[in-house]
């Protein structure tokens, strides 16, 4: 039940205020099964309970706004130097627009052509969703005139170092494999309703490790694992590059 204020509007569930609503769910065009699903999400957005993510921080995750950070002009307006910028986009694989225009038509005609160097993506995460080799050209192919072209981008593959490793499911140990591993961060990001930084902060590495032959790479959906970094003081001794 949702009971109105002056400004905000209470969520109540059972009877009991809800402080704080975490989503696991409420991610994909699929959960949302009827428009009672996105009355229900527009009323805990508009409630005075915190939501995790609020719909600005769920939607600047998705993979345009990426695309548009990776550019130097938008991302130096977030950065607090020059230098620093540099840094972050020596990060970044190259995210290509496919908007139906020449720029968009190249790009797409790049993906078809290298299928072994790039990913095509949609607005989705949590793996599962991304197109790789044939079925990227056969989309590509199939969007030719489409506007929903637009709505992917093409983004250049990262190839990390192989290295041995093994996964542990169920209690069992596998045998050893063939890994590659994606590092990151848990970070706190929370604002308020007028969009204010209240706290912004790292608070620990993130490792997501699977299989070298894997293309997706969700935890959620079991491709993936969690895994956790040995740091050392001297690289020298090591063969990553």
């Amino acid at each position: 039940a949702v009971v109105s204020t002056q400004s905000r509007s209470r969520y109540f569930v059972d009877e009991m205020e809800v402080a704080v609503l975490y989503f696991r769910t409420m991610y994909d065009p699929a959960h949302f099964k009827t428009s009672d699903f996105w009355r229900a999400r527009r009323d805990m957005e508009f409630s005075t309970a915190v939501t995790v993510p609020c719909v600005r921080h769920q939607v600047v995750n998705m993979k345009l706004f990426q695309m548009l950070l990776s550019q130097r002009n938008i991302l130096q307006k977030y950065t607090s130097s020059p230098g620093v910028t540099e840094d972050i986009l020596r990060l970044f694989c190259d995210t290509l627009p496919l908007n139906l225009d020449e720029e968009g038509d190249k790009n797409a005609q790049l993906g078809i052509d290298h299928l072994d160097q790039y990913v095509l993506k949609p607005q989705r995460e949590g793996g599962g969703n991304n197109l790789w080799d044939q079925e990227m050209k056969e989309k590509l192919i199939s969007l030719a005139e489409d506007p929903a072209r637009a709505q992917f981008i093409l983004m250049r593959k990262i190839t990390p170092p192989v290295l041995k490793n093994k996964f542990v499911r169920r209690g069992v140990m596998s045998e050893e494999l063939d890994t590659v591993s994606e590092f990151g961060y848990y970070s706190v990001y929370c604002t308020n309703d007028s969009s204010k930084v209240v706290e912004n902060k790292v608070v620990g590495p993130l490792i997501r490790t699977k299989g070298a032959t894997e293309n997706e790479g969700g935890v959620a959906v079991g491709i993936s694992a969690i895994d956790s970094p040995f740091f050392i003081e001297n690289s020298e001794s090591s063969s990553i590059p």
